[in-house]
């Protein structure tokens, strides 16, 4: 049984650090490819976060209900069957933490290579993984204490560049709605596939909202704790998205911010002049630490909860008496080093956003079956059920079509990913299937 030691606003700061990472500092510069009106661009960023928000709703009752550490593995299991819990917590434990781990440590290295060009980009990159996870490893309660830390400081320092955004935005752009707006968003009364494909780079930014399901079993009181930490974590960062976005395209031309994934440098550098926007882009590198703490506390959770019911592989699933899962956050710490020396940047980013999309499509619908076979929860009710989650189902299914057509290749690693999910389950979780009550 897990050790409920995380309150509130240790699971609020999950999500806010879970969201609040590589997505948002390098999305922009992939999205002006295709969309270049400053509506769009907002647009995008909160269709992404009303989507999300109707995740989050879902997700709070689907997690009430079932308040144990494994995220969807967990879910799948108890509302599907134990081959789909185990194809979700496969992919959660092998890409679905261990890749974007990967890559906003990538991320941070090229923000510090930017402003002090004799940084190694990937050398800091494995030093800052292999330095979080021992700070993991050492304790639950340092853990949780880093990350309340680094995830308060990020709120304040994006708050800080928000205002100087603002004050000093030397750009001219409207954010009207115009007639080339709503062309760029709609083609023959359907979503535009520029606009969809955009989506798929918001959907990863957005990625995370359901951070403290994962870790449903070390939460306090989590009947009132979890939906609580799930909807407050979700609703800040939307705000912080859409101000974070307006500022990057007041401060800079649309035509230097493209296809550049250092947004957040080339912005400061803008605003303040090389100077002082090489410190900020070097604070603002610094905000990706706590997002990979996050992920570096979040993901052995999923791994411990499936690993642990495996005889011949429960070494993985071994925790230390605060409950830390040691060896599990080795494990997942090396595959995210393995990933980043053999995936380039925009293909981990595309791959890992469309193999999550699929297992959150079926909790989503899981839903749906839970009111189905136990009618109404006594704590907290989705809002809006039963339209929240089949809009929701609706918009990420049409997502995922138009990101199977436009990246069939990262299609495929993912639903190659998922087969190896149902091949491991029938290799070493079939017998102990039944053990997960």
């Amino acid at each position: 049984m897990a050790i409920r030691k995380i309150d509130f606003w240790g699971a609020t700061s999950m999500v806010v650090a879970n969201m609040v990472g590589t997505g948002v500092f390098t999305s922009l510069g992939f999205q002006l490819f295709d969309i270049h009106s400053g509506f769009s661009i907002i647009m995008i960023w909160l269709v992404g976060g009303i989507l999300a928000l109707l995740g989050a709703f879902c997700y709070a009752e689907v997690s009430s209900r079932l308040p144990e550490d494994g995220g969807e593995f967990y879910f799948l299991t108890k509302i599907y069957h134990p081959a789909i819990g185990y194809m979700a917590g496969f992919v959660s434990s092998t890409v679905g933490f261990a890749a974007p781990i990967a890559g906003a440590s990538l991320a941070l290295g090229a923000y510090v290579h930017g402003f002090y060009g004799a940084v190694n980009e990937k050398l800091l990159a494995v030093c800052v993984i292999i330095i979080i996870s021992l700070i993991h490893i050492y304790s639950m309660k340092l853990g949780l204490l880093f990350q309340k830390i680094s995830t308060l400081a990020k709120v304040l320092i994006i708050l800080i560049f928000v205002s100087f955004g603002y004050y000093l935005s030397p750009v001219a752009i409207s954010f009207a709605p115009t007639n080339a707006a709503w062309n760029e968003m709609f083609q023959g009364g359907t979503i535009s596939p520029a606009f969809a494909i955009s989506l798929v780079w918001v959907s990863f930014a957005y990625s995370g909202w359901n951070a403290s399901s994962y870790i449903a079993g070390s939460i306090e009181k989590p009947e009132k704790n979890l939906s609580k930490s799930i909807l407050l974590g979700t609703s800040i960062v939307i705000v912080m998205y859409v101000l974070l976005n307006s500022v990057f395209l007041l401060s800079t031309p649309m035509s230097e911010l493209m296809g550049n994934k250092e947004i957040g440098l080339i912005a400061a550098k803008s605003l303040l002049g090389n100077s002082l926007g090489n410190v900020m882009g070097g604070i603002i590198s610094l905000l990706l630490i706590s997002t990979i703490s996050s992920m570096i506390f979040t993901g052995p959770r999923v791994m411990k909860s499936m690993f642990s019911r495996i005889p011949k592989l429960n070494f993985l699933g071994k925790s230390a008496k605060d409950g830390t899962p040691r060896v599990a956050i080795i494990a997942q710490s090396i595959l995210s080093l393995i990933l980043m020396f053999t995936m380039n940047f925009e293909s981990l980013i595309y791959y890992v956003a469309f193999t999550l999309s699929l297992f959150t499509l079926l909790t989503v619908f899981g839903l749906f079956v839970l009111r189905y076979k136990q009618g109404k929860p006594s704590g907290y009710k989705a809002w809006g059920y039963p339209l929240t989650p089949s809009i929701f189902l609706v918009m990420t299914s049409g997502v995922a079509y138009y990101f199977i057509k436009d990246k069939p290749i990262e299609s495929v690693l993912g639903l190659s990913t998922s087969a190896l999910g149902l091949m491991f389950y029938f290799l070493f979780a079939r017998k102990q299937s039944n053990s997960i009550n």
